[in-house]
């Protein structure tokens, strides 16, 4: 009787402590669950942080590309863009505030054949030197056809070339663009051209916002000029190319390639659009823009045509800042 007297009074005492226990463990995994999503959110906070750090660093660089074409644009006293000048040389990564590093790219892309020029309504001239690059680099030159109607307004086949009736027959299926375009990757999607065709022109072309076709004798490459007659063999202006060109004239060029005279028009000593590549890192956060400048001839005024922040960087020096091989 006695014992069952105290097991009663201890009954109550253990489900007491049973109950503490269980709310203490209870408190342990809301107070672990709360550490742990403060620890998270605070990661979270960190790379968002870090993040908006990198985009500001970016635009800045942007910024400071814009300074550096302006001023080159100030002191010229002859209106003249080579490969000699400063916005043209390599820029080499820099560390930026709190331990973030940038690097810049400037390119002259008056120094390409611009593909939308076949998307002009006088394009023919433009369509046969569009083939004369093609041929120089062994690519069949019925791309051209195909890149203009690529880019042309109308559903109407120019020559050998392919509009939605031909695109959309594949298995996925698309259509034309049927406008300018925004980059020369566009040109992956032709019908018959293949991906190392299309890395191999890469380096000789570009997407400009006009329809024009421009090319400065200072920077462009001696493939993208023999591209404008097909006469001039190529590789028959790589020795123009060696030296260090800084010409004010037209004619410096066209005197000594007289194949050239009847293309002059499309041939400049000065340029107006340049593409600037930078990539700002900050931790683990890495923000990569890649931004289409027009610079006025007349005032020097540098003006946004687009930012893009999807393009890849192709990195000139390695982390200890020498340039790569």
């Amino acid at each position: 009787m006695a014992r069952a007297q105290r097991l009663n009074h201890l009954r109550p005492s253990g489900v007491v402590l049973i109950s503490v226990l269980l709310i203490v463990s209870l408190l342990t995994a809301l107070v672990y669950k709360l550490v742990d999503r403060h620890s998270l959110t605070i990661a979270q906070t960190q790379n968002a942080f870090s993040s908006d750090q990198t985009i500001a660093y970016a635009i800045g660089g942007e910024s400071y590309a814009r300074q550096i074409l302006k001023e080159d644009f100030d002191r010229s006293e002859e209106r003249m863009d080579g490969l000699t000048e400063s916005w043209a040389q390599p820029l080499v990564p820099f560390e930026v505030e709190n331990g973030g590093v940038m690097e810049i790219q400037i390119r002259d892309l008056n120094s390409c054949f611009n593909l939308n020029s076949l998307a002009a309504n006088d394009y023919k001239a433009h369509l046969t030197q569009f083939k004369t690059l093609l041929r120089n680099l062994n690519i069949p030159d019925v791309i051209a056809e195909k890149w203009r109607d690529w880019v042309d307004a109308d559903a109407n086949i120019e020559g050998f070339g392919a509009e939605d009736g031909e695109y959309l027959l594949l298995e996925n299926g698309y259509r034309t663009a049927n406008r300018r375009a925004g980059h020369w990757s566009e040109l992956r999607l032709l019908q018959g051209m293949e991906p190392e065709q299309a890395a191999l022109l890469a380096p000789y072309v570009c997407t400009l916002p006009d329809d024009g076709l421009r090319l400065n004798i200072n920077t462009a490459s001696g493939t993208a000029l023999a591209s404008l007659n097909a006469d001039l063999a190529p590789g028959s202006l790589d020795a123009f190319m060696d030296g260090d060109r800084a010409y004010t004239e037209v004619g410096d060029l066209t005197s000594q390639f007289p194949a050239l005279v009847a293309a002059a028009g499309a041939l400049g000593v000065t340029s107006e659009y340049f593409l600037v590549q930078i990539r700002a890192e900050q931790g683990t956060s890495i923000t990569t823009i890649a931004s289409i400048l027009h610079r006025d001839p007349v005032d020097g005024a540098i003006r946004l045509i687009s930012r893009d922040f999807g393009q890849d960087f192709h990195r000139r020096f390695d982390p200890l800042g020498e340039v790569k091989g």
